[in-house]
């Protein structure tokens, strides 16, 4: 098992909360919906899926992407596999994921470029995750540069 997620249910109450917070980001939100792709998410340990759908028009108002926690029928343009630990780290602005696929801990396919477009538009968020744990009451799973 991974070190910050207990099981996949762990991950999905927090990227679900994370996710609806930047997709609803009136300056995040718009930036990701230009990209028009839909990115499917295979996490490891816990072993989990979250797509992203970039593509079609949201299923919730006020967003600007709908997000699936677990497997769904939606078909991905680009898919990234990754320890949850390493997405965990990622969404604190503490991972160079260009590096990562070099040195083999993440593997994508499908229309990379268009994902690799979407990171400074992410990087914002990057400020969020932690804020959005501390609001959830899990201050224990921040990371603090330097400290492993």
């Amino acid at each position: 098992m991974g070190k910050y997620y207990r099981d996949a249910d762990h991950l999905y109450e927090i990227y679900g909360y994370f996710l609806n917070q930047i997709l609803t980001d009136d300056k995040i939100g718009p930036k990701m919906a230009k990209s028009g792709i839909i990115i499917k998410f295979i996490y490891t340990d816990p072993d989990c899926e979250v797509t992203i759908d970039l593509k079609n028009p949201p299923k919730e108002k006020g967003s600007y992407g709908t997000y699936y926690l677990g497997p769904c029928d939606v078909k991905e343009d680009v898919w990234s596999k990754q320890a949850a630990d390493f997405s965990h780290s990622f969404w604190h602005g503490h991972e160079n994921p260009v590096a990562a696929v070099t040195k083999g801990h993440v593997k994508q396919g499908g229309k990379i470029t268009a994902m690799m477009k979407l990171l400074p538009v992410v990087r914002p968020s990057f400020k969020r995750f932690p804020e959005v744990l501390k609001e959830m009451g899990y201050e224990d799973l921040i990371i603090v540069k330097g400290k492993k």
